[in-house]
């Protein structure tokens, strides 16, 4: 007979009770510890700087040119071609790159056979020019080939699916494909930082970058980009400090690019130190031809009350905009729209404004097509297409500045405090007075 199991005695259950406490104590403190993160390794593949790469460049494109001339039918000569001019157009932000990229492309086509031709490449080249509708073709043409593509060509295929939902409006299908290419073991991280950073998740978006510059050896040129990235989602959120430092990064990383420079020119606007930030854009503008760089000298010229130099500049500027829009039409119109809020037309802002919409409408052109029927007196407009962005997933301190505005122009003062208290808690400095000099990185 198995005699009863008797009773611990009171003693033996409070110790009991103890350790199993003391025990879940610990592991609770173990994970919250911070833990340690890789350093970030720089690999010495890759340029040293902008200008090595920049050349390098050109001597690669100098001699696909040189072969392509006596392969007048290889389409793949074409499309190596416009890959360089794409890479070359990223650091250099030169439309003229980017149409020169579609030329070879339209070459590469024209020779190609059927079913078959640089339509992958076609595709990434319309995402960064903002034709949604071409990149979506050249995806389902992909689809169509008499041989099946391989699992990572595949996969750039759906993370480009998963862009065009983004810049469609379509987050939750956006945010399921990123999340569905990390299950399926690929990297989708610097994708998911542009996400959560739209979506109000800043510090998910910043792991997803501290996990990207953390990968292995990483070209100076990429930490570069990621740095820009680290300093644009810091600035959204009025975190200057950090992102000045991230901008500094950025230009340690990759020296000489001009973009991380006019980053670090902005830095000084916003912080009010008008005469060097011109001095630093006004050098920019001698190396490179942005008319974003011009819109921004000019800004600060009005803010200091100097009226010729601004009309100087945005006479420039103008110039600019008018042959970016010329040459790529659906890429210049974002940056366009803010150009005529700025200095030109609020009817030809509303104008350019209702086609970006119109072509890619998510958050951002929203904000944009919202500022502009505000400048044309349309705030219940303004109001109603900003409602449907605030019920949305995608978070900024800007959307609830439209609405703040819009509400005012209407007579609702309650509503519009509200909306402004809520701009304020994403960005404290969302109603600086320098925050009118913001021209990149939001």
């Amino acid at each position: 007979m198995i005699a009863a199991a008797r009773p611990l005695p009171m003693r033996a259950l409070v110790w009991l009770i103890a350790a199993a406490l003391a025990v879940f104590a610990l592991a609770r403190w173990l994970e919250s510890r911070p833990v340690a993160e890789l350093p970030i390794r720089q690999s010495s593949a890759g340029a040293p700087s902008y200008a090595v790469a920049i050349a390098q460049m050109d001597r690669k494109l100098a001699g696909l040119r040189q072969l392509a001339a006596g392969r007048p039918d290889d389409w793949l000569m074409q499309e190596r071609i416009a890959h360089q001019l794409m890479q070359r157009a990223r650091l250099t932000g030169s439309f003229h790159d980017y149409a020169d990229a579609q030329a070879a492309l339209d070459r590469g086509f024209a020779t190609a056979a059927p079913r078959s031709g640089p339509h992958l490449t076609q595709a990434a080249l319309a995402l960064s020019l903002h034709r949604l509708g071409v990149a979506e073709r050249m995806l389902d043409a992909v689809d169509h080939y008499a041989v099946p593509a391989e699992a990572e060509v595949r996969a750039g295929e759906d993370a480009m699916r998963g862009d065009i939902a983004l810049y469609r409006g379509q987050y939750g299908r956006a945010r399921d494909v990123y999340l569905k290419l990390g299950e399926a073991g690929e990297r989708p991280d610097q994708r998911l930082a542009i996400f959560w950073s739209k979506a109000g998740r800043p510090d998910d978006a910043l792991a997803a970058i501290r996990r990207v510059e953390r990968a292995g050896l990483v070209p100076g040129q990429a930490l570069a980009q990621l740095a820009l990235l680290r300093g644009t989602i810091e600035l959204q959120r009025g975190n200057w400090d950090q992102a000045d430092a991230a901008f500094a990064d950025a230009e340690r990383r990759f020296p000489g690019w001009w973009l991380s420079e006019a980053y670090r020119a902005q830095m000084l606007a916003l912080r009010g130190n008008y005469p060097q930030a011109i001095r630093a854009f006004e050098a920019l503008t001698a190396r490179n031809d942005d008319p974003m760089l011009c819109d921004a000298i000019a800004g600060l010229y009005r803010a200091r009350g100097d009226y010729a130099q601004t009309e100087f500049w945005a006479a420039r500027a103008a110039k600019g905009w008018a042959e970016r829009l010329r040459l790529l039409p659906e890429a210049a119109l974002g940056h366009a729209v803010e150009h005529e809020l700025a200095f030109g037309s609020a009817g030809r802002a509303l104008d350019l404004a209702r086609r970006d919409f119109a072509n890619r409408p998510h958050g951002a052109t929203a904000i944009a097509l919202g500022w502009a029927l505000i400048a044309n007196n349309r705030p219940a407009e303004a109001l109603r297409l900003i409602d449907a962005v605030n019920r949305s997933s995608w978070q900024s301190a800007e959307q609830h500045l439209v609405a703040a505005r819009a509400h005012a122009l209407l007579g609702q003062s309650e509503a519009a405090d509200a909306e402004q208290d809520t701009a304020l808690g994403l960005n404290p400095h969302a109603l600086d007075p320098t925050a009118t000099l913001l021209w990149y990185g939001h």
